[in-house]
């Protein structure tokens, strides 16, 4: 059984950085429909402001060979923000893996 079978339909959401008037940085996004599939996680400790969190990270999979490190992913109504850069596992060219985390309060 091919992972194919497991992908379900998701949305790439890539961020554009501009500058208003007043030079404050505003972040836009330009979504992308693209199929996917959240495979295993690993959790690891980091330190923010001296202490220690664990965080988990997950692997995804997708046949968007386009999908670049900072890219926002709409999984089944969860966001996650890619924080890997891609790779061609299988190399057959059918799918790339990247690791993503789950943000909360994304504004969009």
């Amino acid at each position: 059984m091919s992972i194919e079978s497991h992908y379900i339909a998701c949305v790439r959401k890539r961020p554009t950085y501009s500058q208003g008037t007043t030079n404050r940085t505003t972040t836009t996004y330009t979504s992308t429909n693209i199929m996917g599939y959240l495979g295993s996680q690993t959790d690891r400790i980091v330190y923010i402001a001296d202490k220690a969190t664990i965080e988990t990270i997950i692997k995804f999979f997708t046949n968007d060979f386009s999908i670049l490190k900072g890219d926002l992913v709409v999984y089944e109504g969860n966001t996650y923000e890619t924080i890997g850069l891609p790779k061609n596992t299988g190399h057959r060219n059918d799918h790339i893996r990247i690791m993503v985390k789950l943000i909360n309060q994304v504004k969009q």
